[in-house]
């Protein structure tokens, strides 16, 4: 008995102190993490990612493939992400986290780190997991042009716009004109 009742005392100064936390803790989207917060928070994910992403997958990328990732790319990604020479949206600007610029960011993951990130996503971030709607395929073509990113000028990234402009995919990724 006398254990049953230090447990729902701890119990109830555990959920006493959550709702006080709660109340004092700003969760708006407008309110900037602290430097605190923002290190402990991506320090965890960035464990998070190493742990479970594996060993790297070295790998190249056929010209066909980057046009694909490029296609999934400009639809999906570079609305948070932007690309060289287009700014990120209003929409990625109200963000926090700020979703990072790829072709700076992509040199810090490794191939599996941005595969599993691309089909994971991360937790309270915006990052969705495309693992649900799109094939490994897919996410590795992703994967594979932002490997080309880095290198991209916004002279680059609008040809490509224009090469691809006007092909749409299916849901299983094809490509049709």
């Amino acid at each position: 008995m006398r254990f049953l009742g230090g447990f729902l005392a701890a119990l109830f100064i555990v959920a006493a102190a959550a709702a006080l936390v709660g109340a004092a803790y700003n969760v708006a989207a407008s309110s900037p993490d602290t430097p605190l917060e923002y290190n402990i928070l991506h320090a965890i994910m960035r464990n998070s990612v190493e742990m479970r992403a594996g060993d790297d997958i070295q790998r190249t990328w056929t010209e066909e493939e980057i046009g694909k990732g490029f296609g999934e790319y400009n639809e999906m990604c570079v609305i948070c992400h932007a690309a060289p020479g287009k700014e990120r949206s209003s929409i990625s600007k109200g963000m926090l986290p700020q979703p990072p610029l790829l072709a700076e960011a992509a040199r810090t993951w490794t191939n599996s780190q941005l595969f599993w990130i691309v089909r994971n996503g991360v937790r309270m971030t915006g990052m969705p997991s495309f693992g649900v709607t799109h094939s490994d395929e897919r996410i590795w073509n992703i994967v594979g042009f932002i490997r080309r990113l880095p290198q991209m000028s916004p002279e680059e990234f609008r040809a490509m716009e224009s090469k691809y402009k006007g092909m749409e995919r299916d849901e299983a990724g094809r490509e049709h004109h």
